[in-house]
């Protein structure tokens, strides 16, 4: 039976990860390559297994506010991928991503399955295959840091709402996963900070509830076991954050409380709320194929229907009523996932409103509202599975009644119940089936990476330098911040990197520390981007052209090389 549960469970769960396996799949397919701040964050992670190992996380437009360089809380996302990075493989870190968050998923229906049973498990299954079409198909296998985290991100969710449950042994794999997720991105911070006042608020009340009634409980050197070992996880997670704070001054724990503190104009609660209503009201963004990928960021700021306010208020309302009862009636496993979705839609218009006015922050909702695809499929999939529980709870009662009034209870206890067994077995075969033909409708009209024009053309620039730039060589690379070459130099300058080469540019310290500032440090050679056939200084010569079609305009990316070495 356990074995037969366990196949369940996983056939569930690859099923609702079947968007996450075909995007992977077709980026191989694609010849994947870290593009734009994907090849600043491929070069970090390089740099994990060497003398200048990376202490903070990617670099994050937070520090405009205060004009110092700010950087996200930790380099975790690096330590994943050190290892393809370090050796070049930008297979092995298309494949990391996309096994980290089939992971996720598979830990989510397991976990949905342990607490909720069957039902929940299959509901949870099907919420997450659904909301995988709200999501851009590089998404699920991007290393790029906001996307990086959105699985892992649901996987928190069902840690904490674990947790609640008085699942106690989950306390060092939620600590890792919560460590990962705010390290990615400071977007996920407050709802990680509310799911973890959930969780670990709900494992304490829980044993004082238990201990107050007289029941069992569990040894608390069991408990203090794992807390410890949670520490032990945490101190590992967030040590060369701590190192950092140290050494530096300031460091970047303070700009970033500097940042979040500052006083600045913000779009304010009006947004915020219209985030939580694009998020659960009708239609909800978990159910919608967006236009594009960045369309969020529009959506927030325009009003919402009369339909969508309505319906947001009223599933709040039936949230809050279910919180309620299921306290009422000690139903902890209910009770903690309807205050977990409770708990992100606050944290949800939090991000929201205090994003700043200006026009390069508040552009960065295009993709910090992501995570309202999951707050919002959390709020529905809580109210699902209580209405299924008093559909549950009603045929019962039911039952009871009418076996009350057999006269010939004996005759008649046996055949129910095999017939309940029958119709359960096909029930749960056709929800399987469900979430399956869902799965696959969803991965195959999943669409080509937004950068996927772009990979040949890298490539092709790649394999011309191989040929031309030594390994061990100290490169100038110089390029336009603007145009075709921008998202084109970072992927170069990876290549470069993994081949051994120390990349120096101007002002590179922003983003990728003082290790690749010019800095006026002696050169082998220096190479020079331009999305323009004309030369860009003197004494250089071209060695490559890469034409490439974005969809709206037809590009080249000429390099230029100059033999001389300078400063």
């Amino acid at each position: 039976m356990r074995a037969g549960e366990a196949l369940l469970t996983l056939a569930a769960g690859l099923a609702a990860s079947a968007p996450v396996i075909a995007a992977t799949v077709r980026a191989l397919q694609a010849h994947w390559v870290p593009i734009a701040d994907r090849g600043i964050i491929a070069t970090r992670a390089h740099d994990v297994l060497t003398s200048h190992t990376p202490l903070v996380g990617q670099y994050t437009l937070a520090g405009e506010v205060t004009g110092h360089v700010t950087h996200s809380l930790g380099p975790m996302l690096f330590w994943l991928l050190a290892l393809p990075a370090y050796y070049g493989s930008t297979v092995g870190m298309t494949l990391t991503m996309g096994a980290l968050n089939t992971l996720s998923i598979l830990g989510c229906v397991a976990l949905a399955r342990r607490h909720g049973g069957r039902a929940l498990m299959l509901m949870t299954a099907l919420a997450i295959a659904l909301m995988c079409q709200s999501l851009a198909a590089e998404t699920f296998h991007d290393i790029w840091n906001p996307s990086a985290a959105l699985f892992p991100f649901t996987l928190l969710i069902f840690l904490c709402w674990s947790l609640a449950c008085g699942s106690y042994r989950l306390l060092p794999a939620t600590v890792l996963v919560a460590s990962f997720v705010v390290q990615a991105h400071l977007a996920y911070l407050p709802p990680t900070l509310g799911l973890l006042a959930v969780g670990l608020g709900g494992l304490a009340v829980g044993g004082v509830l238990r201990r107050n009634r007289g029941a069992p409980g569990v040894r608390r050197g069991r408990v203090l076991a794992w807390t410890l070992a949670s520490l032990a996880v945490g101190a590992v997670c967030w040590s060369a954050t701590v190192v950092e704070q140290i050494s530096e001054h300031p460091g970047n724990l303070t700009l970033v409380v500097e940042s979040a503190s500052t006083r600045k104009a913000t779009l304010g609660a009006g947004v915020g709320w219209h985030a939580v209503v694009r998020a659960v009201g009708m239609p909800p963004w978990w159910l919608r194929t967006p236009a594009s990928r960045w369309q969020r960021k529009y959506e927030v700021r325009a009003k919402p229907t009369t339909l969508a306010r309505a319906s947001c208020i009223a599933m709040l309302a039936a949230l809050a009523t279910v919180f309620a009862a299921a306290l009422a009636r000690r139903r902890r496993e209910l009770a903690a996932l309807a205050l977990s979705a409770l708990v992100l839609c606050p944290a949800l218009a939090a991000v929201a409103a205090s994003t700043p006015t200006p026009r390069l922050l508040s552009a960065t909702l295009g993709y910090t509202m992501w995570w309202g695809s999951q707050a919002g499929m959390v709020v529905w999939l809580a109210l699902a599975w209580a209405l299924w529980l008093g559909v549950v709870w009603t045929v019962r009662r039911l039952r009871t009644a009418g076996r009350e009034r057999t006269a010939n209870a004996v005759a008649t206890s046996t055949a129910p119940v095999r017939t309940g067994s029958i119709a359960a077995l096909a029930v749960t075969l056709l929800a399987l089936g469900t979430v399956t033909a869902v799965g696959g409708v969803v991965a195959a009209q999943g669409g080509s990476d937004e950068h996927v024009a772009t990979y040949a053309a890298v490539r092709a620039i790649d394999a011309r330098l191989q040929a031309l730039v030594p390994p061990t060589q100290t490169v100038l690379l110089e390029g336009r911040l603007d145009g075709a070459t921008m998202p084109v130099k970072p992927a170069v300058r990876y290549f470069l990197v993994a081949r051994g080469d120390r990349v120096l540019a101007p002002g590179s310290f922003l983003r990728l520390g003082s290790w690749y500032e010019l800095d006026r440090r002696p050169y082998q050679e220096a190479l020079y981007l331009s999305d323009v056939p004309r030369a860009p200084t003197r004494g250089v010569r071209l060695v490559s052209a890469a034409s490439f079609n974005d969809g709206a305009r037809s590009n080249t990316v000429y390099v230029w090389l100059s033999d001389r070495p300078g400063r």
